[in-house]
């Protein structure tokens, strides 16, 4: 998936630069390998409550981290009743908005860092990057789905959900021409995130995997 960025342009180049100069300013701590997924996370001695996540220096709401006109992210089962699963959903789809609003935008590229760190974000970055230096973006709406958090410790928890890909579309950001999406069940993925909260209250995935072609999210 890809799409033109109406609004500005960049060059694979200037992005390199400025995610590189983000990356540098993460330690590079890791809980194990990675699939296309963040890594990291700030030690603390005191946990913060999940309501001081939006106090956080740079957090923003998902609703707020805004994609090119012509992308759009959809995140269904939001709301689990437990405020504090509400707070892990809510930074990891942050996460994604971020990542796409680089990738359709070319704009804040240092948001990433908010919900990224050390290897994790490394790994975001070149997620990017694979977008930019193929002069592609993407279009179209990525559906969000079975969102579900189990809590692994105090400051740990697991984020799974399926995404459905099958109505966004590359697009090539030169002349703004989509891509035929030939992708079938490849479109549905299951993805998993470990997550761990900073000292800042914000939830960052600090490792994950992904499989498409998953049928329990062929729905």
């Amino acid at each position: 998936m890809k799409k033109q960025a109406g609004t500005a342009m960049w060059t694979a180049g200037a992005l390199a630069a400025s995610l590189l100069l983000g990356a540098c300013g993460s330690d590079g701590g890791s809980d194990g390998k990675i699939d296309g997924a963040d890594d990291g996370a700030k030690k603390t001695s005191k946990s913060p409550s999940p309501s001081q996540s939006s106090d956080a220096p740079g957090h923003k709401a998902p609703e707020d981290i805004k994609l090119a006109k012509d992308a759009k992210n959809v995140f269904e089962d939001t709301e689990t009743g437990n405020p504090e699963k509400d707070a892990v959903l809510a930074d990891n789809q942050a996460r994604i908005n971020a990542v796409d609003r680089v990738i359709t935008t070319g704009k804040e590229p240092d948001l990433v860092k908010v919900y990224a760190k050390g290897k994790s974000l490394l790994a975001s970055n070149e997620y990017i990057l694979d977008f930019a230096n193929d002069g592609m973006s993407w279009a179209g709406v990525t559906r969000y789905y079975d969102q579900k958090v189990e809590f692994t410790g105090k400051s740990d928890a697991r984020v799974t959900f399926c995404a459905d890909e099958s109505k966004a579309q590359n697009k090539v950001i030169k002349t703004g021409k989509l891509e035929p999406n030939d992708g079938g069940d490849q479109n549905y993925v299951f993805a998993s995130f470990h997550t761990k909260r900073n000292s800042d209250g914000v939830w960052q995935a600090v490792s994950g995997s992904s499989q498409r072609g998953a049928e329990q999210c062929m729905k």
